[in-house]
């Protein structure tokens, strides 16, 4: 994806007559900027009430390519084959329910960042998941729709929803799923949420963490009350055996500070009278959370999984073609396969593998004490095409939704014209007993 960059000056900097300066001149640079926060700059910013939106934020594409979309629907039939549905969740962009204005606002001038094209981007994003089978509530839609909502869907010092934003968003998702007609749900009505209960959350926010850090700036902790749904969260002694059953595969949305800080679990269980089982993962990128459960063969089980929820944030999207083939290849991996090949990761931190004689459809690499987070494969085809796959584990995902294997599915790439393939790494971070595998 592209990334965003507001055109900033120095007379920009330091004020102007379109709004007031930013927290602190050290936001309008990475070179500015400590080593920490550097890829986040440049910083949108003013009062320490305002808006804070980090670059990574303000991508301008959404919508995923031909070959992403065909890797998506093979993905949703893969959990279809095994009884289940897919939902995709992604909360909508922040600088979208900011607004143009705002943005231009911030940045004390025009910004390179159209909000319909990003918009319909988004929303192209959302039809194309939907075609392929998958639930997919347009949440833009929703928090946009009045402008009581667009200010509380998300805190202005943190990336995150707010519990309103979160239990706003499960309603949403439980109206799609009642209306995909799914027979564990066959008898569902949506239960709302009372808004004001008087029971609250208060986020100190990590955007505010860093204005705190970089510009010493103080930026208040916000309070806003947890919504409540008619029958409350399952205690632990009800019988939920004949309740539909839902996990929900999520990031910092769904886990935030270890725990379900913004009820977003809790809201799809109130809003769907189910049984949610979460297994996000604070700081497990887009499918950290969901290839554990897959790893951990929590789909497999006797008890059936009527619906999973993968929640991932925008910052990610559906764009990346390593994701998406990491995740349809721990979907289609069995182990006890007999592989056609078999090679064993040297401390050089690059090898190439002949596969001109061999037809294959999935690389597995067998990592029994990798600690690492990355690799790298080059494909080489005949007639020189290329095409690097990005593999992106995170450190941060529980042990017990870990495995020794990564998969990556290499399906649809032509294998017969596949001549080879590089794997590049850190030497330091595979341990001992790295095999890679073809299948």
């Amino acid at each position: 994806m592209k990334p965003f960059f507001p055109i900033l000056t120095a007379a920009m900097i330091c004020g102007g007559s379109l709004s007031a300066a930013p927290l602190c001149d050290a936001f309008a640079s990475s070179e500015t900027m400590p080593k920490k926060y550097r890829k986040l700059a440049p910083i949108l910013s003013g009062a320490p009430n305002d808006w804070i939106i980090t670059k990574d934020q303000m991508d301008l594409e959404y919508a995923p390519n031909a070959e992403a979309t065909d890797l998506i629907n093979k993905i949703v039939n893969e959990f279809e084959s095994r009884g289940t549905k897919l939902a995709i969740v992604m909360a909508p962009p922040r600088p979208l329910i900011a607004g143009q204005a705002t943005l231009e606002k911030l940045s004390n001038g025009p910004i390179e960042f159209d909000e319909n094209a990003v918009a319909a981007s988004f929303n192209q994003m959302i039809d194309i998941v939907q075609s392929t089978g998958a639930i997919a509530p347009n949440l833009l839609e929703l928090a946009t729709k009045n402008d009581e909502l667009r200010e509380a869907y998300f805190y202005k010092h943190d990336t995150h929803w707010t519990p309103r934003g979160a239990a706003e968003s499960a309603v949403e998702l439980a109206k799609e799923v009642i209306a995909s007609q799914i027979s564990a749900f066959a008898n569902s009505k949506v239960a709302l949420p009372t808004l004001t209960t008087g029971n609250s959350f208060s986020e100190r926010g990590s955007l505010a963490g860093m204005a705190h850090a970089v510009c010493a700036a103080t930026v208040a902790a916000v309070v806003t009350d947890i919504p409540e749904f008619p029958q409350g969260e399952l205690d632990l002694l009800d019988d939920t055996s004949s309740r539909p059953r839902i996990l929900l595969a999520g990031s910092s949305f769904s886990n935030r500070y270890k725990k379900d800080a913004y009820r977003f679990a809790s809201a799809i269980s109130g809003a769907l009278n189910a049984e949610v089982e979460n297994h996000s993962v604070s700081g497990g990128g887009a499918i950290g959370a969901i290839e554990g459960i897959i790893n951990a063969g929590l789909l497999d089980g006797s008890q059936k999984v009527d619906l999973v929820v993968w929640e991932l944030p925008y910052t990610e999207g559906l764009r990346s073609i390593g994701m998406l083939r990491q995740l349809l290849g721990a979907l289609s991996f069995d182990q006890s396969t007999r592989p056609k090949m078999a090679v064993d990761l040297d401390s050089s931190g690059k090898m190439k593998i002949d596969l001109s004689r061999q037809a294959v459809m999935q690389l597995a690499l067998q990592l029994p004490d990798m600690s690492g987070q990355s690799f790298k494969v080059d494909l080489r085809f005949k007639g020189g095409r290329k095409q690097t796959l990005s593999l992106v584990r995170k450190k941060h995902v529980p042990t017990a939704l870990q495995s020794d294997y990564w998969v990556a599915s290499l399906d649809a790439l032509s294998s017969s014209d596949l001549v080879s393939a590089t794997l590049r790494y850190d030497p330091k971070e595979i341990g001992s007993g790295a095999i890679a595998k073809f299948y």
